[in-house]
């Protein structure tokens, strides 16, 4: 992901987005249930759960249709280039 379309995504870190592909690490856990969050939340969600949850295939849909989402790759670029500012106001 180029800096341009980071920067795009960042500007959008307020809209509403929903987590998918989450899978429990352990042995009869149940895979958690994400309601709606802001994005920003979401991404900094995901960058923190490293090694609490199997992101493999996780995905963050945001915005309309055909905004395609964010893959655990992308979402740790832009924790790279953001991180806590994915919280601010």
């Amino acid at each position: 992901m180029d800096k341009p379309a980071m920067a795009s995504v960042f500007r959008m870190r307020h809209v509403p987005a929903s987590i998918s592909g989450v899978r429990s690490l352990g042995r009869g856990q149940a895979d958690p249930i994400f309601h709606s969050r802001p994005l920003g939340e979401a991404i900094r969600f995901i960058a923190q759960a490293e090694g609490q949850y199997d992101l493999s295939a996780v995905a963050v849909s945001y915005g309309d249709r055909q905004t395609p989402p964010l893959g655990n790759r992308e979402i740790r670029q832009l924790w790279s280039e953001y991180g806590e500012r994915w919280m601010e106001a």
